[in-house]
């Protein structure tokens, strides 16, 4: 009897220890080729389905990577109930740091707050499991499983790749913002030209 009165007791406390950045679901990571790929964002109205009020909106930031090396980021709000499209070439390889369009690399989308009506992928805000993200490659569309936890060296990292860019593009971001649909009248800034 002892044993399992230990056992829930040390079950019980590891249920009490809160982890050092939050669980929600908040990263997706997808691969690219050459091939065109069309990555569509959906917010889900996790953080509030109004069109009118900033808590509503959330980011979009995007990392795309080439051999370990960072070619392009930036940042995109998407609407309440609303929907982004990212084309691969249009948007996220049009203008790559290095000048050369990579045929192979790694995307990476961290999911975020819409704060102070801004989007910053150089200092990511508070991460929300706000979106949901598809990759459609020909005639097939996948769900990205957004369960990666955006680690505190992950996220220095990707700040710091960006700063990097924006350093390189003197203060832009190479990033682009494809079709969305904000509700009309509704002004939005994207950092992705500061």
């Amino acid at each position: 009897m002892l044993r399992g009165s230990i056992a829930a007791a040390v079950f019980a406390a590891a249920l009490c220890v809160a982890p050092a950045r939050s669980t929600a679901q908040n990263f997706v990571v997808d691969h690219y080729t050459a091939a065109d790929q069309l990555y569509t964002f959906v917010n889900n109205g996790a953080t509030g389905a109004s069109p009118f009020l900033a808590p509503g909106y959330a980011c979009a930031n995007i990392y795309v990577y080439s051999f370990q090396d960072i070619v392009a980021c930036g940042s995109c709000f998407v609407s309440p109930n609303g929907s982004l499209e990212e084309d691969l070439h249009a948007n996220l390889l049009s203008a790559p740091v290095t000048g050369v369009v990579p045929a192979t690399g790694v995307v990476k989308v961290v999911f975020t707050q819409y704060t102070a009506n801004f989007c910053d992928p150089t200092a990511l805000g508070v991460t929300a499991a706000s979106l949901k993200a598809f990759r459609a490659k020909g005639t097939s569309e996948i769900e990205l499983f957004d369960n990666n936890v955006l680690s505190a060296a992950e996220e220095a990292r990707l700040n710091f790749d960006c700063t990097a860019v924006s350093t390189v593009l003197s203060g832009g971001l190479n990033v682009s913002c494809g079709p969305s649909d904000p509700p009309a009248g509704v002004s939005v800034h994207n950092n992705n030209h500061k």
